[in-house]
């Protein structure tokens, strides 16, 4: 499952870019991405490491 909590890194349009926050709508689920004024789907976002990489197991 991907979480797109803030701080979070995806590729978007060829760009690294971080989560600033989620918006919740009747629309569906937008990302407001940082230090932008930015708002897309999460299906325009690509994961740029499988979430819990790094985790000690």
């Amino acid at each position: 499952m991907i979480l797109y909590k803030p701080g979070a890194q995806f590729l978007y349009k060829g760009r690294t870019v971080s989560v600033d926050y989620v918006i919740i709508k009747r629309t569906g689920l937008w990302i407001r991405l940082a230090h932008s004024e930015e708002v897309c789907r999460p299906e325009d976002l690509t994961p740029i490491a499988p979430q819990g990489a790094g985790l000690a197991r």
